[in-house]
């Protein structure tokens, strides 16, 4: 297949340091599954079915690094070997394609891979053991296999129901996992990002990782309307609160800084809040807006923020209500040495 690639997303080049090779042989399987619903071709579906077999193989060859590791004593985090090992891998032959479980709503496709990686060339240098995206990664592969292993232990027993609400639980994390991805991989197209949101919607519409997914798309395509056609259809279907505290998010976000429709804005940043209100308590909210560490050193925002905090700021922005903070500004001769806002606190008892 022309659009097959090698490439398991997310994972970085490994230095090399250890002369002697060892080098073993693993196999990895992936499933991918047609929606019916949504137009994909077959060859598609095979690259998809690919990348999973890569992974898999790439879970397996972890395990083996981890044993290698600690013969040779480097200070590996395990969670993360999982995930990284993907660099050294070397297919071998093509891969086998067959087609598993059909039925009306899902044609699945297999793909088993043969893969090889030397064991010597892995260093501790460039892992990222500190990534906090690499670890929720690497949790919901795991519960991908564990969702794999219950699907074939259903099937094997012939209880149907199980295994089709097994499936259903298996594709949803398989696609809230992919979509994660892409947020690591920026080549993947938009395209593809927004046919695994809407199968993620087509099986649970008040997923909120599809939602963020297709508002990431329309965004990026300076799609603005569709952004706002698509968050307003989200509060009139009377969705999950979380997925309407964060349509009204964009809304506000979109009125004030790119309609700069003020009235509007407010509206629905208040109705937003008001939502927030309603699911968490003040002491939820406090830690939420003002507990994430955010400060600003130079012209560079530093910490990750939330969709929560994001409305009480929009919120602050528009009663025209500043922070408070604590800042450190040094000179020596005259010259800046640092600059820097901290301790952000933005007003919670609206």
């Amino acid at each position: 297949m022309k659009k097959f690639f090698a490439a398991v997303i997310l994972f970085v080049a490994l230095s090399f340091s250890v002369a002697n090779a060892e080098i073993v042989t693993v196999e990895g399987t992936g499933h991918y599954f047609i929606n019916r619903n949504i137009k994909e071709t077959y060859d598609d579906a095979c690259t998809h079915a690919y990348e999973e077999a890569l992974r898999n193989a790439t879970e397996k060859a972890g395990v083996r690094v981890k044993s290698y590791s600690r013969t040779i004593n480097l200070e590996l985090d395990e969670d993360i070997i999982e995930t990284m090992t993907g660099a050294i891998l070397e297919v071998v032959g093509e891969p086998i394609f067959t087609n598993g479980e059909t039925n009306a709503k899902h044609m699945e496709i297999v793909c088993k891979v043969t893969a090889r990686v030397d064991l010597s060339k892995i260093t501790a240098e460039k892992f990222s053991a500190n990534d906090d995206r690499l670890k929720e990664l690497d949790a919901k592969n795991k519960r991908i296999r564990e969702l794999e292993a219950e699907i074939e232990r259903l099937k094997s027993e012939g209880n149907q129901s199980g295994f089709d609400t097994a499936q259903n639980q298996f594709l949803v994390a398989k696609y809230e996992r992919d979509l994660d991805i892409y947020d690591f991989d920026k080549k993947i197209s938009l395209q593809d990002m927004m046919t695994t949101a809407e199968k993620l919607a087509a099986l649970d519409a008040n997923n909120a990782t599809a939602f963020r997914a297709t508002v990431y798309v329309y965004r990026h395509e300076d799609r603005i309307q569709n952004v706002v056609d698509y968050c307003k259809k989200i509060l009139a279907a009377n969705s999950s609160v979380e997925l309407s505290i964060e349509a009204c998010a964009q809304l506000g976000d979109i009125y004030y800084n790119e309609i700069f429709d003020t009235p509007t804005a407010k509206s629905f940043v208040d109705r937003g809040i008001a939502l927030v209100k309603q699911k968490y308590s003040r002491a939820e909210i406090e830690r939420l807006v003002n507990g994430t560490n955010v400060e600003v050193n130079g012209l560079k925002l530093i910490g990750r923020s939330n969709t929560i905090r994001e409305l009480y700021i929009l919120k602050a922005d528009i009663e025209n209500v500043n922070p408070k903070f604590d800042a450190v500004t040094t000179f020596e001769d005259l010259a800046l040495v640092e600059d820097r806002i901290y301790n952000i606190k933005y007003r919670t008892d609206w």
